[in-house]
C-alpha cells in the first residue's frame, strides 16, 4: 500500500471511530442495572454502563434510547434519574436507600374542617386547566411553550393568592435549573408554628412524545391532569383560609420526562440545606380510570410505608362512604417512574397515588393523542385525587386553629400491641361493630366482628411490619390506629 492509500485508509478509520464515539445529546443517569443491560444489548452504541452497584447502574445514555423504557420495560415515567455529572450519578447508586421510617406520627384530627372544605372541590376548574395546558400544543422542556406554561401557572397561582387576600403568608417562586432551560414553579404557605417542617405535594409540568419531533405533545393526562389536581387543591385551601402549623409547598416541576430533572435538583437542594420534609406526595396522571379501583398507591421498595399507611388511613376516614367516596388499591411503578423518586433518594418519606394499576394506565401518554377528548372529557377521576391531596395537606400540616377531635373521642381510646396481638379500649358510649387490620399494601389481612369495647385481635399469622387497625362503630364512626408488629 502506497503512502497516499495508507493516509486515505487511516482517515477513513478516524472518521468511523469519530462517528462511533459521537455522544452528542448524551446525559449521565442512574437506572436499574437490569434495564441498563437490556438497553445496552439493544443499542450498544447509545448507552455506556459506567458503574454497577447491587441493582443500580450509572450510565451515559441518549435520552431517546432511554425512552424505550416506556415501551418495553416500564409503563410510566422516564425510568432513570438524570445527573449533572458522573460523580453525582455514582454517588447516588452507591448510597443505600434509607429504610422506611418507623415513626407513626401522622394523625387524623381535622375531620370537621376537612369534610367541610371537600365540598368546595370544583371539577370544572380541573377541566378548564387541563384544557389550558393541552392547548399550548407542547410543554417539552426545551420548547419555548414550556416556560410560557410555567409563567402562566405562576400567574394563576398568584391570582389565587390575591383572591384569598393571603399575600402576607403565601407566595409563589420560579426555580431555575442546571440541566434544563425550563423553570419549576413552587407555591409556599408559611407555617405558623412549625415553619421549619415541610409538607409537600407536586407534579410535573412538562410533556413529551417519542421521536425527534416534540412540537405536538399535548400531555393532557401526563401531566396536565396532575397540575390541575394540585392547583384545585391549592384553590380550595386558600379559599377556606387554611393556615397550617407546618409549611406547605405545592410544586410544578420542569423536565420530569427526561430524568426527573426539576424535582431531583429541588429535592437535592433541600437535603443539602437540611430541610425537614415530613412527607411528600406525587400527583402524576390522575384523569384516566383504567382499573377497577380509583386510586392506586405505588408500593415500590423506595416508597415510605408509614406515609402509604397514612394515605390509606385518610381514604378510610374520608372516602369510604358518603359524597366523597372512592376506592383504592396498590401497584408498582419501578425505578425513577416519577418525581417522588427524587425525594425518596434524598431520604425523605415519599408516596405516589396513581390513576390506575400501572399495566392498565393510559396507553396514549407520550403520543399526540394524549388529549382531554381521549380521556372521556370528564374531570371526576382527577377530583378524587384533589380530595386526597387536601386531606393529606391538612392532616399532615395541621391547622393553627384549635384542632378537632373527630366523632369519637380519640384521646379516650387506648391501643396496645402485646406480642402478636393488637388490643384496644373504647369508651362505653360507643359500640364496636368490627375491627380490621390493614397492611401497607392496602390489604385487609385480619377482621373480627362481635367485639367488646375492651378487646384484641390475634395476629399470629402476620409478618412483622407496619399496619393500621380500623375500628368501626355501629353508628358508622371510625377510629384508626397505626402500629408496628415486631
Amino acid at each position: 500500500m502506497n503512502l497516499k492509500s495508507t493516509l486515505i485508509a487511516l482517515g477513513l478509520l478516524v472518521s468511523i471511530s469519530s462517528k462511533a464515539q459521537d455522544k452528542t445529546g448524551f446525559v449521565y443517569a442512574s437506572m436499574e442495572a437490569s434495564h441498563a443491560r437490556e438497553l445496552k444489548q439493544a443499542h450498544p452504541d447509545q448507552i455506556d454502563i459506567l458503574l454497577t452497584n447491587s441493582n443500580l447502574s450509572s450510565v451515559y445514555i441518549h435520552p431517546e434510547v432511554a425512552h424505550e423504557l416506556h415501551q418495553k420495560i416500564l409503563s410510566h415515567g422516564p425510568g432513570y434519574l438524570q445527573h449533572a455529572s458522573l460523580a453525582d450519578a455514582n454517588k447516588l447508586i452507591q448510597r443505600a436507600v434509607v429504610a422506611s421510617r418507623q415513626v407513626l406520627d401522622y394523625t387524623i384530627t381535622e375531620q370537621e374542617y376537612v369534610n367541610q372544605i371537600l365540598n368546595d372541590v370544583n371539577e370544572n376548574n380541573i377541566e378548564e386547566q387541563i384544557l389550558e395546558l393541552e392547548n399550548y400544543g407542547t410543554r417539552f422542556h426545551t420548547r419555548a411553550e414550556a416556560n410560557v406554561a410555567a409563567q402562566d401557572l405562576k400567574n394563576r397561582w398568584e391570582a389565587l393568592i390575591a383572591q384569598s387576600g393571603r399575600q402576607d403568608d403565601v407566595s409563589v417562586r420560579i426555580v431555575d435549573h442546571v440541566n434544563t432551560p425550563m423553570k419549576s414553579v413552587v407555591l409556599t404557605i408559611n407555617g405558623n408554628e412549625l415553619a421549619s417542617e415541610y409538607v409537600i405535594i407536586g407534579g410535573h409540568l412538562d410533556s413529551t412524545v417519542s421521536g425527534s419531533n416534540k412540537a405536538v405533545a399535548p400531555g393532557a393526562d401526563d401531566n396536565a391532569s396532575g397540575i390541575a389536581t394540585i392547583t384545585e387543591a391549592a384553590r380550595v385551601l386558600l379559599n377556606n383560609n387554611f393556615k397550617p402549623k407546618r409549611t406547605v409547598e405545592i410544586m410544578a416541576y420542569a423536565a420530569e420526562e427526561i430524568g426527573l430533572v426539576g424535582s431531583n435538583e429541588i429535592a437535592t437542594a433541600y437535603a443539602n440545606e437540611g430541610k425537614n420534609v415530613i412527607g411528600y406526595v406525587q400527583f402524576d396522571m390522575t384523569a384516566y380510570k383504567g382499573s377497577t379501583e380509583d386510586v392506586y398507591l405505588a408500593t415500590d421498595y423506595f416508597i415510605d410505608n408509614t406515609l402509604n399507611l397514612f394515605l390509606i388511613e385518610l381514604m378510610e376516614e374520608y372516602n369510604s362512604t358518603g359524597n366523597h367516596q372512592f376506592t383504592y388499591g396498590t401497584t408498582r411503578c419501578n425505578y425513577g417512574c416519577s418525581d417522588h423518586y427524587s425525594w425518596a433518594m434524598n431520604s425523605y418519606p415519599a408516596a405516589f397515588p396513581f390513576e390506575a394499576s400501572f399495566n392498565e394506565s393510559n396507553y396514549l401518554i407520550h403520543t399526540p393523542n394524549d388529549t382531554y377528548t381521549n380521556l372521556g372529557e370528564t374531570p371526576s377521576h382527577s377530583a378524587k385525587f384533589t380530595k386526597l391531596a387536601i386531606e393529606f395537606l391538612v392532616e399532615a400540616a395541621k391547622r393553627t386553629e384549635i384542632l378537632g377531635t373527630g366523632n369519637v373521642n380519640q384521646e379516650k381510646t387506648k391501643f396496645y400491641v402485646d406480642q402478636k396481638s393488637v388490643g384496644f379500649e373504647v369508651p362505653s358510649n360507643h359500640t364496636i361493630k368490627s375491627a380490621t387490620v390493614i397492611n401497607v399494601a392496602g390489604q385487609k389481612v385480619a377482621t373480627k366482628i362481635s367485639l367488646n369495647n375492651n378487646d384484641k385481635i390475634n395476629l399470629n399469622q402476620l409478618p412483622i411490619g407496619a399496619y393500621i387497625l380500623l375500628l368501626e362503630t355501629t353508628s358508622g364512626e371510625k377510629i384508626t390506629h397505626k402500629f408496628i408488629l415486631k
